[in-house]
């Protein structure tokens, strides 16, 4: 295995050349610095892994797979360009792109990409804006992060029925307003509405601590923290200071692995939801023993890659073909093979989003408690 690394103005780009005689490019765009960067090793572990499978099997359709990683720091600026360029490379021919796992510029990317007839597969859940956006050769392949809020909301109803909620997102950030907006449409379903309070970041100029304040006189018992990693570490911090009894949830890919670093002892009873897949979850048990068996252990969003570049080897296979029009055909409207069992596609999207688990963080590990 060959390594070649470019740092240009816009993105590094690193190619993973498994063999001279590669001929088809994926592409993966992640984070590999900043607050996401865990995420992005995570992502790039699983699709790594993949690639690396296929082509120690022969390739697709006899053609070896070489990947290209793209830094694109979760800047909307740096994904557009990235796929402005994409379309553009003379020495490689895009077959695939994996990602962006950032991007509230997610229709204008996608827009380009579909022009440039690149498909596009998107690792994990897109929020509620970009569900929208609808595109031949556009793949979503988890479905919807507003799952996440009907999850939230039938734990929180069975447990915590009663109790006012502070939702607190960052106004800069349109995944963060999206979630939010879910939150409380959800609450707005079930004739809830009176029990959540919706706070932002900007409210008292990111002081975390005034915040803090405002929130437990407006008597909430707890949160959910939404926005970047540095926000949601400093407002749970701010938090878990003044009340340690405080309840916090948030999401385990947000807040990353500085996350219990910051909080240290406060940390210890946060709920975390997590898209499912970690090892006692049934469903994605013949993949994860599958992987392990092989020496991989596929920690957090690694699933979700390494699952994205099945997903595409088995439409190529089905298709016979990398054609974009073939691939789009052989996924939408129709029931198509993934490593979480046969799922029904529609307009690039699973029929049935995948569902999200509850752990509690607790004496330096996690208990699944829904």
């Amino acid at each position: 295995m060959r390594y070649f690394c470019n740092l240009t103005a816009i993105a590094a780009l690193c190619f993973i050349t498994f063999s001279a005689q590669a001929k088809v490019t994926v592409a993966l765009i992640a984070p590999m610095v900043g607050d996401y960067k865990q995420q992005g090793n995570e992502l790039i572990a699983g699709v790594e892994r993949a690639v690396e499978e296929i082509n120690n099997r022969g390739g697709i359709l006899k053609e070896k797979i070489s990947l290209l990683k793209i830094d694109d720091q979760c800047s909307d600026s740096i994904a557009v360009s990235t796929a402005q360029m994409l379309t553009v490379l003379k020495d490689k021919k895009i077959s695939l792109v994996i990602g962006p796992y950032c991007a509230d510029a997610f229709e204008k990317v996608a827009d380009i990409y579909a022009n440039a007839r690149i498909f596009q597969i998107i690792p994990t859940t897109v929020n509620y804006a970009q569900a929208k956006t609808i595109k031949k050769g556009l793949v979503k392949m988890l479905g919807y992060t507003n799952q996440e809020a009907k999850d939230f909301f039938s734990y929180y109803n069975a447990n915590f029925a009663g109790d006012i909620v502070a939702v607190v997102s960052n106004l800069g950030n349109g995944e963060s307003i999206s979630e939010a907006q879910a939150i409380a449409e959800e609450f707005q379903k079930h004739g809830k509405t009176v029990v959540l309070k919706e706070y932002n970041y900007q409210m008292t100029d990111k002081n975390y601590i005034d915040l803090a304040e405002r929130i437990f006189t407006d008597g909430a018992k707890m949160a959910f923290l939404l926005g970047s990693s540095a926000n949601i570490r400093k407002m749970a911090y701010a938090l878990r200071r003044e009340k340690e009894d405080f309840v916090i949830f948030t999401n385990k890919y947000k807040a990353g692995e500085k996350y219990f670093d910051a909080l240290g002892d406060y940390a210890d009873g946060t709920y975390f939801m997590e898209l499912k897949g970690s090892v006692d979850d049934p469903e994605f048990a013949e993949t994860l023993v599958k992987l392990r068996l092989s020496g991989f252990e596929a920690e957090g969003l690694s699933l979700y890659g390494y699952s994205a570049v099945k997903l595409w080897q088995n439409l190529a296979q089905k298709a016979k073909s990398f054609d974009y029009d073939k691939l789009s055909a052989a996924i939408n409207n129709k029931t198509v093979r993934t490593e979480f069992g046969s799922k029904m596609f529609h307009n690039g999207a699973p029929k049935v989003s995948e569902s999200y688990a509850i752990y509690q963080y607790r004496n330096g590990g996690f208990e699944k408690v829904y």
